[in-house]
């Protein structure tokens, strides 16, 4: 029952005064905070009760024999303050005979006053809620005692964690505060980027424990937006003695920022807590709405206390808000939002009617809760409807999921709105604002493969015993995997509707688990026509991945975590799930063959990879998946977890499994240790270095290799594809790493260990009436080219001196190295590289040509040199090559056993298909040597 009390008014500066209404104001604000105190102590155990009864004596004294203690220096001292019989009997608890002698002496107390606030004293306080109170200490105490009395505040934590209460204290100075410094930051709050409406949920919800009263009390609500100058208008008058007030400061000037930073702070919120936040982020919609004149709550409860008809029922915080925001949607017509804000309101208090609560509080909230129905002519069935919710099954969760993510997603933009409408642009987010920002983009980006986490994922009480999950195919489409909770298969397919849709296996799985709808004990039943796996493989893999979740998702990301870009953290790999490897026609699985590796098994080189699963857990808690077939998409899916990966800090190895018989631990340390080389050789390194590795795979070799910081791989089907990649010109310095077995049949894997930056390795092999020629060049591009019939010490010689001129002209600053090589292959077919020494003189009988451009009146031209014979575009114009090319005819017919051999290119960079001479490198002029040697010997009839 509301009980009346007498009106007060207090005039404004110039008009009447009273200092009994001022008294009288602040003993009813007292009078309202006891109520609400009487209220928590409802909730409260007996051991609990203590808590509240000891809290100011605990700030008062410092008593090595109560809780807290940390030194008789810790400041201490609260404001006039002398303890209740409540308290002096809670004290004899833990000091024998104890007896107040008044406590410090008057005028140095360093406590100025203790308040709780947020949901306690409110209809939605539970035994679960948590206690925020502000320690207000004097504005002049010492870096060296505020550290102090924090000590102190945290060990006082400590102790009430042991009676099961989870309590945090702010330690406040007033002063600070109203310059907008040292604003708490807690879980409600994301600190100084919510100044004002973190001042108005104080006034709104604290509660008067001991110390000072409040100077806002004062401030009569007609005068709110004039705060400073009426409270100095009291203190100039001698209304008041500032002394006795703590002053956070008023809410005339809330700048429009504090909105923004509100509403995205409630959004990230809500994103794990909705039923616990999304009234308040409401409330943040309507004080926009109204901006700029809010119209806050904290001054409909203030002006209540001025009228004198009020009671805590009346003016219980959560309640208004509700009511505030059921009347805005009202006006706004919006009845499905109107709808979730009445759940959440249903929600927030009778989740609180937990076990510890007694029958006459519950009964209480009951009708409590009949009586607001009936105020706000809720449709007659809401609150039975609403009654259902701890009854909630999967599917109702996904609903309400897909209702809360519509409503994030509107305040979102309504947000965007009003900063487009009342923000300046020079404004800057603070960085809290910025991470947040990341989390919500991380949150609600839907991206493929990536699995949703539920916001509703707590509310479902019923686990279901029994899962059914069935792949379904329609026409040409992709198969679609759907999860149904009641058994719909028969002979004639799948019918009924699923509760969720998604692409893959892999996916549906790990949205079960990491929205906590899979228990261990859970049986999942599985329909597929394409995939086949035993009940022991199925409970195997859900086991494990059940482990792998459990360990590496962590559902309580910090927000530090988004300072660093999004990059993977874990990833498990699932081989061959549901997949037998393929039959020889008519000859069952494969045999034992001395080519063991699951890659490439075998003389008909089979592949044991049939088909990949990947989940991730990335370093901002997302959750992605992915579905690969065959052995490129086993490299798609290595390949993407090392660039997902920061490269610095790749991961040593992999989560793995695989159960396909007999060869499961065979594919597991392939796979691992393709990937442990993988990340050995493409760790980030030193800019220049660029390795490229080559393994074999099915019936081809696969090369990979970073892109532009990105490791790529491609697949090259034949030997000669190969021997045409490796030759292709490199920006870096590319060593060639070889995987086992592979191109066995040649000495490629033998000369690239040789490999040096800055020098060449040329390498020549003699058989069957032919010397082959490997250049490696100081790049590691391979140059390889077969002559027939061909002298190798003449060969030789030749080579020596063009790549002694080319070496000239590519490293002008400084010498570089070429070594020379015999390779040698002996009876059991193994290759070996034996050292030559290059002898310097030359064939008279040789035809040793060069070739040089020049430019001549804009127009591009040649000199060639042929033996003793000089060439040039000057004397044959356009058919310098064919004048050339009939000397050679006349030479050969004199000499037909020797080729013509090109000692020297000295060309325009243009003609080597580059824009710079730095991009130039040996092979570009081996493979223009070859091209014009091929010409000139008369191996092609193009004579331009």
């Amino acid at each position: 029952m509301t009980k009346s009390y007498p009106p007060i008014h207090l005039g404004a500066p110039g008009e009447e005064i009273s200092i009994k209404d001022l008294r009288t104001v602040k003993l009813r604000f007292k009078k309202l905070h006891q109520v609400r105190i009487h209220y928590i102590y409802d909730f409260l155990q007996p051991r609990q009760q203590i808590f509240l009864d000891l809290l100011p004596l605990i700030f008062h004294v410092n008593s090595p024999l109560l809780p807290g203690y940390i030194s008789f220096g810790t400041p201490s001292g609260l404001y006039q303050y002398r303890p209740g019989p409540r308290t002096l009997k809670a004290a004899g608890k833990f000091i024998k005979n104890f007896a107040f002698d008044g406590g410090r002496a008057a005028g140095k107390e360093a406590i100025d006053g203790l308040y709780l606030m947020g949901s306690v004293g409110s209809i939605a306080y539970s035994k679960t809620s948590d206690m925020d109170i502000w320690l207000c200490h004097h504005p002049d105490l010492l870096p060296g005692e505020i550290k102090e009395l924090s000590a102190k505040a945290h060990a006082v934590e400590d102790w009430a964690a042991t009676l099961g209460l989870e309590v945090h204290f702010f330690l406040m100075n007033s002063k600070q505060f109203r310059l907008g410094l040292d604003a708490p930051i807690s879980s409600e709050s994301s600190g100084e980027t919510q100044h004002y409406l973190l001042l108005e949920e104080f006034y709104r919800t604290s509660i008067y424990i001991a110390g000072k009263a409040l100077a806002w009390w004062l401030v009569p609500p007609h005068q709110e937006h004039r705060y400073s100058d009426y409270l100095q208008h009291l203190v100039t008058q001698r209304f008041i003695n500032e002394n006795d007030f703590i002053d956070f400061g008023g809410l005339e000037t809330v700048p429009a920022e504090e909105f923004i930073s509100a509403t995205i702070w409630h959004i990230y919120k809500s994103l794990h807590s909705p039923h616990k936040s999304l009234l308040k982020l409401l409330l943040m919609e309507c004080y926009a709405s109204e901006y700029p004149e809010p119209k806050w709550i904290c001054r409909q409860i203030k002006e209540a206390v001025y009228r004198g008809n009020f009671s805590s029922a009346d003016l219980d915080p959560y309640v208004l808000i509700y009511l505030k925001v059921e009347k805005y949607l009202q006006e706004a017509h919006s009845v499905n939002r109107l709808a979730l804000a009445r759940q959440n309101f249903y929600r927030k208090i009778t989740e609180s009617s937990d076990e510890a609560i007694t029958p006459q509080a519950l009964a209480y909230r009951e009708k409590y809760l009949r009586d607001i129905a009936e105020r706000c002519r809720w449709p007659i069935n809401t609150l039975a409807e609403l009654k259902q919710h701890r009854y909630w099954d999967i599917k109702r969760a996904i609903a309400e999921h897909d209702v809360i993510l519509r409503q994030l997603t509107h305040c979102f933009r309504m947000i965007r709105g009003f900063a487009g409408d009342h923000i300046h642009r020079n404004y800057r987010q603070s960085q809290d604002l910025k991470l947040i920002g990341r989390k919500l983009y991380s949150f609600l980006d839907k991206k493929p493969g990536k699995i949703e986490i539920m916001t509703t994922r707590a509310a479902v009480h019923n686990r279901e015993r029994e899962i059914f999950i069935a792949e379904n195919r329609y026409a040409a489409a992709p198969p679609v995997w759907c999860l149904y909770l009641e058994d719909v298969s028969g002979s004639g397919g799948v019918s009924g509707e699923p509760v969720l849709k998604r692409g893959t296996l892999i996916e549906i799985l790990g949205w079960l688990m990491i929205n906590r709808f899979y228990l261990p004990e859970q049986q999942i039943h599985l329909g597929s026509r394409r995939l086949h796996l035993s009940r022991e493989e199925l409970q195997s893999i859900l086991e494990q991945m059940y482990g792998f979740i459990k360990n590496n998702f962590d559902e309580n990301t910090s927000l530090t975590h988004y300072y660093a870009a999004n990059t993977l953290k874990k990833s498990l790999l699932i081989i061959n799930m549901g997949q037998a490897i393929p039959e020889d026609a008519g000859k069952g699985l494969c045999l034992i063959s001395e080519r063991s590796d699951v890659f490439s098994y075998g003389s008909e080189r089979k592949c044991f990879i049939q088909a990949v699963d990947r989940i991730s857990i990335s370093s901002w808690n997302e959750i992605t998946s992915s579905h690969h077939e065959g052995l490129e998409g086993l490299f798609d899916c290595l390949t993407g977890i090392i660039n997902g990966h920061d490269r610095r800090l790749l991961p040593s190895d992999l989560t793995i499994l695989c159960h396909t018989p007999m060869r499961a631990k065979s594919i597991i340390r392939r796979v691992a240790a393709v990937f442990a080389t993988l990340v050995s050789l493409f760790s980030r390194k030193q800019a220049t270095d660029a390795p490229r590795y080559l393994l074999a795979g099915g019936k081809g070799h696969y090369l990979f290799q970073l892109v532009d910081q990105r490791l790529s791989f491609c697949a090259l089907q034949s030997n000669e594809q190969v021997f045409a990649e490796l030759s292709h010109p490199q920006r870096h310095f590319s060593p060639l790493h070889f995987d086992e077995e592979v191109l066995g049949e040649t000495p490629l894997a033998l000369i690239y260990r040789l490999n040096r930056p800055r020098s060449l390795q040329f390498f020549y092999f003699e058989a069957r009436n032919a010397v082959t020629v490997y250049i490696l060049d100081e790049r590691g591009a391979l140059f390889c080219r077969q002559h027939a019939e061909a002298d190798s010490d003449h060969l030789i010689r030749h080579y020596s001196a063009f790549l002694s001129s080319t070496l000239g002209r590519i490293f002008q600053d400084a010498a570089a190295d070429i070594d020379y090589y015999e390779v040698r292959k002996n009876s059991s077919g193994l290759f070996s590289c034996h050292p030559v020494t290059v002898k310097s003189d030359t064939d008279p009988d040789s035809l040793n040509l060069s070739i040089a451009g020049l430019i001549h009146e804009n127009h591009p031209g040649y000199v060639i040199r042929c033996g003793d014979r000089v060439f040039s575009s000057q004397d044959h114009g356009a058919r310098i090559f064919q004048a050339v090319y009939q000397h050679i005819i006349r030479y050969r017919q004199e000499h037909p056993n020797h080729p013509v051999h090109l000692t020297d290119i000295d060309l325009p960079v243009s003609a080597f298909g580059v824009t710079c001479r730095e991009e130039l490198q040996t092979i570009h002029y081996l493979k223009m040597k070859q091209k014009i040697e091929e010409k000139m010997n008369g191996r092609s009839q193009d004579q331009g």
